[in-house]
Protein backbone atom coordinates (compact mmCIF):
# COMPACT_ATOMS: atom_id res chain seq x y z
CA UNK A 1 0.00 0.00 0.00
CA UNK A 2 1.03 3.22 -0.95
CA UNK A 3 1.11 6.21 2.12
CA UNK A 4 1.37 9.69 1.20
CA UNK A 5 2.87 12.47 2.94
CA UNK A 6 -0.46 13.24 5.09
CA UNK A 7 -0.68 9.46 6.44
CA UNK A 8 2.98 10.24 7.73
CA UNK A 9 1.70 13.87 9.41
CA UNK A 10 3.01 13.06 12.84
CA UNK A 11 3.31 17.06 13.38
CA UNK A 12 -0.26 17.61 12.46
CA UNK A 13 -1.45 15.11 15.19
CA UNK A 14 0.51 16.62 17.49
CA UNK A 15 -0.37 20.13 17.25
CA UNK A 16 -3.55 18.99 17.24
CA UNK A 17 -3.60 16.76 20.13
CA UNK A 18 -2.24 19.51 21.88
CA UNK A 19 -4.98 22.06 21.11
CA UNK A 20 -3.30 24.23 18.81
CA UNK A 21 -6.15 24.45 16.42
CA UNK A 22 -8.02 27.68 14.71
CA UNK A 23 -10.82 27.60 12.43
CA UNK A 24 -10.37 23.50 12.00
CA UNK A 25 -6.51 23.52 10.69
CA UNK A 26 -3.34 23.31 12.98
CA UNK A 27 -2.03 26.02 13.69
CA UNK A 28 1.99 26.01 13.59
CA UNK A 29 2.57 29.65 14.37
CA UNK A 30 0.07 28.92 18.25
CA UNK A 31 2.46 26.24 19.16
CA UNK A 32 5.63 28.60 18.39
CA UNK A 33 4.43 31.16 20.00
CA UNK A 34 3.43 28.67 22.91
CA UNK A 35 6.59 26.94 23.43
CA UNK A 36 9.43 29.52 22.52
CA UNK A 37 8.08 33.11 22.73
CA UNK A 38 8.90 33.48 26.43
CA UNK A 39 12.17 31.32 26.30
CA UNK A 40 13.82 33.26 23.71
CA UNK A 41 11.85 36.57 24.00
CA UNK A 42 13.74 39.03 20.83
CA UNK A 43 12.76 42.37 22.48
CA UNK A 44 13.83 41.86 25.78
CA UNK A 45 16.83 39.77 24.99
CA UNK A 46 18.27 42.41 22.21
CA UNK A 47 16.87 45.37 23.96
CA UNK A 48 19.02 44.29 27.47
CA UNK A 49 21.91 44.69 24.67
CA UNK A 50 21.14 48.40 23.45
CA UNK A 51 19.83 47.00 20.15
CA UNK A 52 15.51 46.93 20.62
CA UNK A 53 13.48 45.52 17.46
CA UNK A 54 13.11 48.34 14.95
CA UNK A 55 9.13 47.72 14.91
CA UNK A 56 9.14 48.27 11.30
CA UNK A 57 9.89 45.18 9.82
CA UNK A 58 10.06 46.11 5.82
CA UNK A 59 8.62 44.35 2.74
CA UNK A 60 11.85 45.48 0.81
CA UNK A 61 14.79 44.30 3.32
CA UNK A 62 17.25 47.08 3.09
CA UNK A 63 18.49 48.72 6.49
CA UNK A 64 18.79 52.30 7.45
CA UNK A 65 21.50 53.97 9.72
CA UNK A 66 19.82 56.75 11.12
CA UNK A 67 21.39 58.73 14.10
CA UNK A 68 18.13 60.10 15.55
CA UNK A 69 17.79 58.06 18.97
CA UNK A 70 20.13 60.18 21.25
CA UNK A 71 19.62 63.97 20.83
CA UNK A 72 20.28 66.89 23.41
CA UNK A 73 17.40 68.91 24.54
CA UNK A 74 17.71 71.79 22.53
CA UNK A 75 16.96 75.40 24.02
CA UNK A 76 13.61 76.72 22.50
CA UNK A 77 13.76 80.18 20.53
CA UNK A 78 12.61 83.50 21.73
CA UNK A 79 10.13 84.62 19.38
CA UNK A 80 7.15 87.48 19.56
CA UNK A 81 3.69 86.72 20.41
CA UNK A 82 2.31 86.12 16.89
CA UNK A 83 4.96 84.24 15.64
CA UNK A 84 6.08 80.05 15.58
CA UNK A 85 9.10 78.55 16.97
CA UNK A 86 11.34 76.58 14.54
CA UNK A 87 10.33 73.11 13.64
CA UNK A 88 12.68 70.56 15.00
CA UNK A 89 14.26 67.99 13.15
CA UNK A 90 12.74 64.62 13.81
CA UNK A 91 14.44 62.53 11.01
CA UNK A 92 17.50 62.20 11.52
CA UNK A 93 20.55 62.10 9.68
CA UNK A 94 21.15 59.25 7.21
CA UNK A 95 24.10 57.46 7.95
CA UNK A 96 24.44 54.25 5.81
CA UNK A 97 21.58 51.57 4.07
CA UNK A 98 21.88 48.81 2.72
CA UNK A 99 20.88 45.44 1.74
CA UNK A 100 19.43 43.41 5.33
CA UNK A 101 21.66 40.22 4.68
CA UNK A 102 19.76 36.86 5.11
CA UNK A 103 21.12 33.84 7.38
CA UNK A 104 19.16 30.09 7.53
CA UNK A 105 19.69 27.14 9.08
CA UNK A 106 17.98 23.77 8.89
CA UNK A 107 17.41 20.42 11.11
CA UNK A 108 16.59 17.41 9.88
CA UNK A 109 15.01 15.18 12.75
CA UNK A 110 16.63 11.62 13.92
CA UNK A 111 16.29 10.08 10.40
CA UNK A 112 16.64 6.64 12.40
CA UNK A 113 13.88 7.22 14.64
CA UNK A 114 11.44 8.48 12.26
CA UNK A 115 11.97 6.10 9.92
CA UNK A 116 11.05 3.34 12.46
CA UNK A 117 7.99 5.49 14.00
CA UNK A 118 6.95 5.62 10.06
CA UNK A 119 7.02 1.86 9.49
CA UNK A 120 5.48 1.45 13.13
CA UNK A 121 2.79 3.09 11.99
CA UNK A 122 2.07 1.81 8.93
CA UNK A 123 2.12 -1.81 10.42
CA UNK A 124 -0.75 -0.37 12.53
CA UNK A 125 -2.06 1.56 9.81
CA UNK A 126 -1.86 4.63 11.80
CA UNK A 127 -0.48 6.55 14.12
CA UNK A 128 -0.82 5.95 18.06
CA UNK A 129 -0.51 8.67 20.99
CA UNK A 130 3.38 7.21 21.94
CA UNK A 131 4.51 7.68 18.14
CA UNK A 132 2.82 11.62 17.90
CA UNK A 133 4.60 12.21 21.44
CA UNK A 134 8.32 10.85 20.33
CA UNK A 135 8.04 13.16 16.87
CA UNK A 136 6.85 16.08 18.65
CA UNK A 137 9.57 15.79 21.03
CA UNK A 138 12.30 15.39 18.49
CA UNK A 139 10.31 18.59 16.39
CA UNK A 140 10.56 20.57 19.73
CA UNK A 141 14.46 20.00 20.18
CA UNK A 142 15.16 20.72 16.62
CA UNK A 143 12.95 23.93 16.45
CA UNK A 144 14.72 25.29 19.94
CA UNK A 145 18.46 24.26 18.03
CA UNK A 146 17.25 26.89 15.17
CA UNK A 147 15.87 29.59 17.01
CA UNK A 148 18.45 29.45 19.78
CA UNK A 149 20.64 29.88 16.85
CA UNK A 150 19.35 32.70 15.52
CA UNK A 151 19.11 34.20 18.36
CA UNK A 152 22.87 33.92 18.83
CA UNK A 153 23.42 34.48 15.14
CA UNK A 154 21.92 38.35 15.82
CA UNK A 155 23.61 38.56 19.25
CA UNK A 156 27.32 37.48 17.66
CA UNK A 157 26.56 40.43 15.08
CA UNK A 158 26.10 42.84 17.78
CA UNK A 159 29.38 41.71 19.94
CA UNK A 160 31.49 41.72 16.70
CA UNK A 161 30.44 45.46 15.63
CA UNK A 162 30.69 46.89 19.07
CA UNK A 163 33.75 44.96 19.67
CA UNK A 164 35.64 45.40 16.26
CA UNK A 165 35.16 49.34 15.73
CA UNK A 166 31.71 49.72 13.99
CA UNK A 167 32.60 46.51 11.69
CA UNK A 168 30.33 43.40 10.94
CA UNK A 169 32.82 40.63 9.19
CA UNK A 170 31.15 37.67 7.85
CA UNK A 171 34.04 35.42 6.62
CA UNK A 172 35.20 31.77 6.14
CA UNK A 173 36.25 32.07 9.90
CA UNK A 174 32.76 32.45 11.16
CA UNK A 175 30.58 31.80 8.21
CA UNK A 176 32.15 28.14 6.44
CA UNK A 177 28.81 27.13 4.75
CA UNK A 178 28.14 31.05 3.31
CA UNK A 179 28.70 33.73 1.65
CA UNK A 180 31.40 36.45 2.57
CA UNK A 181 29.95 39.94 3.57
CA UNK A 182 31.43 42.98 5.19
CA UNK A 183 29.85 46.60 6.86
CA UNK A 184 32.04 49.41 8.09
CA UNK A 185 29.24 51.09 9.88
CA UNK A 186 31.70 54.14 9.68
CA UNK A 187 33.18 55.14 13.66
CA UNK A 188 35.43 58.02 13.12
CA UNK A 189 39.52 57.62 12.69
CA UNK A 190 39.94 60.02 15.86
CA UNK A 191 38.12 57.85 17.83
CA UNK A 192 40.52 54.70 17.58
CA UNK A 193 43.22 54.99 20.06
CA UNK A 194 46.14 52.63 20.46
CA UNK A 195 48.17 52.19 23.60
CA UNK A 196 50.15 49.14 24.39
CA UNK A 197 49.52 47.92 27.59
CA UNK A 198 50.47 44.20 27.10
CA UNK A 199 51.66 41.41 24.04
CA UNK A 200 50.98 37.71 24.57
CA UNK A 201 53.44 34.64 24.24
CA UNK A 202 52.85 31.91 22.21
CA UNK A 203 51.49 29.83 25.43
CA UNK A 204 48.71 33.05 26.10
CA UNK A 205 51.11 34.14 28.86
CA UNK A 206 50.62 37.98 29.42
CA UNK A 207 54.23 40.41 29.14
CA UNK A 208 53.28 43.45 30.52
CA UNK A 209 54.47 46.17 28.06
CA UNK A 210 58.18 47.90 28.78
CA UNK A 211 56.22 51.16 28.31
CA UNK A 212 53.87 50.36 31.26
CA UNK A 213 56.26 49.01 33.85
CA UNK A 214 58.65 51.77 33.24
CA UNK A 215 56.12 54.22 33.71
CA UNK A 216 56.08 56.06 30.03
CA UNK A 217 52.85 54.74 29.31
CA UNK A 218 49.81 54.89 32.32
CA UNK A 219 46.78 53.07 31.44
CA UNK A 220 44.63 54.29 33.46
CA UNK A 221 45.76 57.92 32.24
CA UNK A 222 44.61 56.89 28.47
CA UNK A 223 41.85 55.77 29.29
CA UNK A 224 40.61 58.71 31.67
CA UNK A 225 41.58 60.74 28.65
CA UNK A 226 39.67 58.90 26.04
CA UNK A 227 35.92 59.25 28.26
CA UNK A 228 37.02 63.16 29.25
CA UNK A 229 37.66 63.90 25.77
CA UNK A 230 33.97 62.04 24.48
CA UNK A 231 32.27 63.78 27.12
CA UNK A 232 33.94 67.67 27.18
CA UNK A 233 34.73 67.40 23.41
CA UNK A 234 32.45 65.62 21.66
CA UNK A 235 29.56 66.52 24.23
CA UNK A 236 28.40 62.50 24.43
CA UNK A 237 26.24 61.29 26.19
CA UNK A 238 27.20 58.99 29.77
CA UNK A 239 28.55 55.58 28.39
CA UNK A 240 30.60 52.99 30.03
CA UNK A 241 33.45 50.41 28.71
CA UNK A 242 32.95 47.08 27.43
CA UNK A 243 35.59 44.15 26.81
CA UNK A 244 35.77 40.43 26.10
CA UNK A 245 36.35 37.87 29.13
CA UNK A 246 39.92 37.08 27.79
CA UNK A 247 40.21 41.42 27.42
CA UNK A 248 39.41 41.35 31.05
CA UNK A 249 41.43 38.17 32.22
CA UNK A 250 44.53 39.75 30.21
CA UNK A 251 44.14 42.82 32.13
CA UNK A 252 43.73 41.50 35.44
CA UNK A 253 47.55 39.59 34.87
CA UNK A 254 48.85 43.00 34.25
CA UNK A 255 51.27 43.85 37.11
CA UNK A 256 50.78 47.31 37.16
CA UNK A 257 46.77 47.24 38.07
CA UNK A 258 47.66 45.59 41.23
CA UNK A 259 50.35 47.58 42.05
CA UNK A 260 48.04 50.78 41.58
CA UNK A 261 45.82 49.21 44.08
CA UNK A 262 48.43 48.58 46.70
CA UNK A 263 49.52 52.80 46.12
CA UNK A 264 46.10 53.48 47.01
CA UNK A 265 45.77 50.73 49.48
CA UNK A 266 49.20 50.23 51.30
CA UNK A 267 50.90 53.47 50.88
CA UNK A 268 53.33 52.41 53.64
CA UNK A 269 54.74 49.75 51.26
CA UNK A 270 57.28 51.70 49.35
CA UNK A 271 59.21 48.58 47.08
CA UNK A 272 57.54 47.97 43.82
CA UNK A 273 57.88 44.21 43.75
CA UNK A 274 57.06 43.87 47.19
CA UNK A 275 53.62 46.21 46.50
CA UNK A 276 52.38 43.20 43.30
CA UNK A 277 53.68 41.24 45.96
CA UNK A 278 51.09 41.80 48.36
CA UNK A 279 48.43 42.98 45.77
CA UNK A 280 48.81 39.60 44.05
CA UNK A 281 46.96 37.93 47.39
CA UNK A 282 43.64 39.84 46.89
CA UNK A 283 40.77 38.69 44.91
CA UNK A 284 40.57 39.66 41.39
CA UNK A 285 37.09 40.69 42.03
CA UNK A 286 38.41 42.95 44.48
CA UNK A 287 40.94 44.37 41.91
CA UNK A 288 38.71 44.89 39.19
CA UNK A 289 36.20 47.05 40.81
CA UNK A 290 39.29 49.17 41.86
CA UNK A 291 40.23 49.21 38.10
CA UNK A 292 36.35 50.55 37.21
CA UNK A 293 36.28 52.70 39.83
CA UNK A 294 39.45 54.56 38.10
CA UNK A 295 37.94 54.85 34.69
CA UNK A 296 34.67 53.49 34.39
CA UNK A 297 32.23 50.60 34.05
CA UNK A 298 33.12 47.82 32.33
CA UNK A 299 30.39 45.42 31.03
CA UNK A 300 32.34 42.15 30.14
CA UNK A 301 31.34 40.76 27.07
CA UNK A 302 31.89 36.89 27.74
CA UNK A 303 30.06 35.44 24.67
CA UNK A 304 31.17 33.00 21.53
CA UNK A 305 29.63 32.16 18.47
CA UNK A 306 29.57 28.32 18.30
CA UNK A 307 30.67 26.96 14.41
CA UNK A 308 29.56 23.57 12.69
CA UNK A 309 31.47 22.40 10.01
CA UNK A 310 32.93 19.48 8.48
CA UNK A 311 36.09 18.22 9.50
CA UNK A 312 38.19 17.25 6.26
CA UNK A 313 39.82 14.66 7.64
CA UNK A 314 37.05 12.43 9.53
CA UNK A 315 34.47 13.77 7.10
CA UNK A 316 32.02 14.50 10.16
CA UNK A 317 30.57 17.41 11.79
CA UNK A 318 32.64 19.06 14.38
CA UNK A 319 32.38 22.56 16.03
CA UNK A 320 34.70 25.23 16.85
CA UNK A 321 33.80 28.48 18.94
CA UNK A 322 35.02 31.53 18.20
CA UNK A 323 35.13 34.89 20.39
CA UNK A 324 32.07 37.32 19.44
CA UNK A 325 33.93 40.58 21.21
CA UNK A 326 37.36 40.86 19.95
CA UNK A 327 40.49 40.54 22.27
CA UNK A 328 42.59 43.55 23.30
CA UNK A 329 40.26 46.08 23.00
CA UNK A 330 38.14 48.39 25.49
CA UNK A 331 35.17 50.07 23.64
CA UNK A 332 33.18 52.73 25.30
CA UNK A 333 29.82 53.34 24.02
CA UNK A 334 26.88 55.30 25.30
CA UNK A 335 24.48 53.74 27.79
CA UNK A 336 21.18 52.48 26.65
CA UNK A 337 20.01 52.24 23.13
CA UNK A 338 22.68 52.23 20.42
CA UNK A 339 20.95 50.87 17.83
CA UNK A 340 18.88 48.90 16.81
CA UNK A 341 17.60 45.44 15.37
CA UNK A 342 16.00 45.37 11.55
CA UNK A 343 14.42 42.82 9.73
CA UNK A 344 12.72 41.93 6.15
CA UNK A 345 9.35 40.16 6.29
CA UNK A 346 9.53 36.72 5.17
CA UNK A 347 7.97 35.51 1.65
CA UNK A 348 6.77 31.86 1.98
CA UNK A 349 4.67 29.26 -0.21
CA UNK A 350 3.03 26.31 1.21
CA UNK A 351 2.75 22.69 -0.72
CA UNK A 352 1.16 19.55 0.66
CA UNK A 353 4.10 18.84 1.95
CA UNK A 354 5.22 21.79 3.71
CA UNK A 355 4.04 23.62 6.83
CA UNK A 356 5.16 27.03 7.92
CA UNK A 357 4.95 29.86 10.66
CA UNK A 358 6.23 33.13 11.45
CA UNK A 359 8.34 34.11 15.11
CA UNK A 360 9.69 37.36 16.71
CA UNK A 361 6.43 38.66 15.40
CA UNK A 362 6.96 38.25 11.88
CA UNK A 363 10.68 38.31 11.63
CA UNK A 364 11.52 34.61 11.48
CA UNK A 365 10.12 31.79 9.06
CA UNK A 366 10.34 28.47 10.91
CA UNK A 367 8.99 25.66 8.04
CA UNK A 368 8.43 21.95 8.96
CA UNK A 369 8.93 19.97 5.87
CA UNK A 370 8.14 16.01 5.32
CA UNK A 371 10.43 14.96 2.90
CA UNK A 372 9.65 12.51 0.78
CA UNK A 373 13.03 12.13 -1.00
CA UNK A 374 15.10 11.73 2.77
CA UNK A 375 11.83 9.65 4.01
CA UNK A 376 12.11 12.15 6.88
CA UNK A 377 11.07 15.28 8.56
CA UNK A 378 13.42 18.71 8.98
CA UNK A 379 12.92 21.88 10.03
CA UNK A 380 14.51 24.98 8.50
CA UNK A 381 14.46 28.67 9.59
CA UNK A 382 15.21 31.91 7.85
CA UNK A 383 15.85 34.70 8.75
CA UNK A 384 16.48 38.42 7.28
CA UNK A 385 17.92 40.65 10.36
CA UNK A 386 20.68 42.85 11.27
CA UNK A 387 22.07 44.88 14.23
CA UNK A 388 21.99 48.29 12.91
CA UNK A 389 24.24 50.94 14.97
CA UNK A 390 23.17 54.26 14.93
CA UNK A 391 25.94 55.89 17.87
CA UNK A 392 28.91 55.61 16.01
CA UNK A 393 30.17 58.65 16.08
CA UNK A 394 30.38 58.03 19.91
CA UNK A 395 31.97 54.43 19.95
CA UNK A 396 35.49 55.01 21.20
CA UNK A 397 38.14 52.50 20.78
CA UNK A 398 41.42 51.89 22.65
CA UNK A 399 43.73 48.68 21.43
CA UNK A 400 45.92 47.62 24.15
CA UNK A 401 47.27 44.53 23.09
CA UNK A 402 50.39 44.66 20.84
Amino acid sequence: MIRDAQFYDFIAQGLASMGYVVNGQVSLDMYLNDMFAEKWNAEKTYSQMGFPLDPDIKLHPTYEQIEATIRPYTMAAYVDYDSDGPSKSVDGMMLKSGEIPIFKHEVYLDRKKIKEKMALTDALGGMNNEIVDAVMGLFFTATDDLIGGNFNTVMFQRHQIVGNEGKLIINAENNPYGLPLEIDFGVPSKNKTTSVWFTKSKDGTVIQDVGVTSGSTKPIDVAKKITRNAEENDFAPAGHWECSKRTKDDMLSMPYFREMYALANRPDITDSTTRVAWANTIEEDIIWTYIQNRIGRIEVIDAVGSIEFINPKTKKAAYKNIQAFKEGVLAYVPNGEIGSVQSGKPIFIDSGNTRSALFDGGRTLIREIRDGEHMTIKTKSESQTLCVPTQTRWFYYLNIMG
